[in-house]
């Protein structure tokens, strides 16, 4: 549990709790008990509304109740800059290449802290209940269903053209592949349209874009994103297609020729999801 941090507690409260009420968890680099002490936690959960609260002896289980509340999720929307608002600050007004995105997005995914005990953890695990709602970007070894990620990816099987950086909701894993939707194969118009109707639960994009990635050819870890990160990570001009040609090398590949191909194809998946 934390000791003293630098939050400011409310002047003349009656208590432990009202000391602590205005907090709502995203003051911090994390919200686990490591930053945060017991009485912030346990006022925290007041604020949103968790029942008995004070039963609870271990904070790092409270907090993971509290991170299930609406009022906690609604209040990371609006207290989190996504990394679209960091990058596009960092634009000064000016106008960028692709490849300068993509750097700033690896710059801002290296500042992530990485738990490699929670990692080792994660990769016994078989599915995705075991992973509670996505409130912060995590860097993980492997995926599950129902996140979305960002990671690098280089492929040595026999396709026409790949996205070296794909933006990829996961359908279904097994131990040596998974099943994923891209949504770089999307013009940003329908892109966003796509990513809305999965935000209500809904799947329905063209089966063109549904692609089944080798674990072998992902390199690195995965960028999972927070929930309230989808929309305007799916807005970031970073994917990277190349196409592959006969010599082995590759070659870049205008992302208007995928977004065209992609409008063509009239089969599309259609599906309700449980969102995490």
């Amino acid at each position: 549990m934390a000791g003293k941090n630098n939050l400011k507690p409310k002047s003349y409260a009656k208590n432990n709790i009202d000391r602590w009420i205005h907090l709502n968890g995203y003051e911090l680099e994390a919200f686990t008990s490591e930053y945060y002490t017991r009485d912030q936690v346990r006022a925290i959960a007041a604020r949103y509304g968790v029942k008995s609260y004070s039963s609870y002896k271990n904070m790092d289980e409270l907090i993971e109740v509290i991170k299930e509340t609406d009022g906690f999720k609604e209040a990371g929307k609006k207290s989190k800059p996504t990394l679209f608002e960091i990058i596009r600050d960092q634009t000064n007004g000016e106008k960028q290449t692709a490849l300068w995105y993509r750097q700033q997005l690896g710059k801002i995914s290296s500042k992530i802290k990485v738990w490699p005990d929670k990692m080792t953890e994660e990769q016994k695990m078989d599915s995705v209940q075991n992973i509670v709602h996505q409130d912060e970007n995590e860097l993980r070894r492997t995926v599950f269903p129902g996140h979305m990620y960002f990671y690098s990816y280089h492929a040595i099987s026999n396709v026409k053209y790949y996205d070296r950086l794909p933006l990829v909701y996961v359908l279904k894993k097994s131990s040596d592949h998974f099943y994923g939707i891209n949504f770089h194969y999307l013009d940003y118009k329908r892109r966003a349209i796509a990513i809305n109707k999965l935000e209500k639960g809904v799947i329905d994009v063209p089966l063109h874009i549904l692609h089944k990635y080798l674990i072998r050819e992902c390199k690195g870890l995965f960028l999972d994103l927070a929930t309230y990160e989808w929309e305007s990570a799916a807005m970031l001009p970073v994917d990277d297609f190349v196409l592959k040609l006969n010599n082995g090398k590759e070659h870049t590949y205008d992302n208007e020729l995928v977004w065209e191909e992609t409008n063509s194809k009239t089969k599309r998946l259609k599906a309700s999801v449980k969102r995490i």
